[in-house]
């Protein structure tokens, strides 16, 4: 009689143990086919199908709309190093709207640029007029100079600018605003 007892309580904890299982090796067998067909995680390249290195010629602006004023800023190639080479420089070119601006203590609105051109943004490193070591060749040529080529330095970039246009424009109390979308906006 003990035994039978014994047999009626293993058997649904048993069942239910073995459905529990058979479900979690269902999931686990179908979850990464299906993910991977719903993510798509995008990349920053330089030689995507979309970008310069195809079409180099659509990544210039060259008709910005007369409400923009266009800049270039000095700015540093590497912002986490202090070897010598760090020090280089190169031109960044980003846009000023001044038409709806309030003046000193009225928000800056910033639209960081993307894998794009460059209409009414601030360019990213390795686009549009904003290319390091002089020209696309040069600046494609090898590991170390596409190095320098990612988002930790665009966001590092994009600090730089903001706070040189707060000191150009005395609006060091100024709140900025950023906005961007695609990958601009995930900065």
């Amino acid at each position: 009689m003990k035994s039978s007892y014994m047999f009626s309580w293993q058997w649904p904890h048993h069942f239910l143990l073995s459905s529990y299982l058979l479900l979690l090796i269902i999931i686990l067998i179908t979850a990464p086919s299906s993910a991977s067909k719903l993510i798509k995680t995008p990349r920053l390249s330089p030689t995507g199908e979309r970008l310069f290195l195809h079409n180099p010629e659509s990544l210039t602006a060259d008709s910005v709309s007369e409400d923009f004023e266009t800049f270039f800023y000095n700015q540093t190639l590497d912002h986490f190093n202090y070897r010598p080479e760090s020090y280089s420089t190169f031109q960044q070119r980003y846009l000023v709207n001044s038409k709806y601006w309030g003046g000193p203590n009225a928000p800056i609105f910033a639209y960081l640029g993307a894998e794009a051109p460059i209409d009414n943004d601030l360019t990213h490193r390795y686009y549009g007029k904003s290319i390091p070591f002089g020209s696309r060749k040069e600046a494609l040529n090898n590991a170390s100079t596409l190095g320098y080529f990612n988002s930790a330095q665009a966001i590092a970039d994009y600090a730089e600018v903001l706070l040189h246009v707060k000191d150009k424009f005395h609006t060091e109390t100024s709140p900025v605003i950023v906005i961007g979308g695609s990958y601009g906006g995930s900065k």
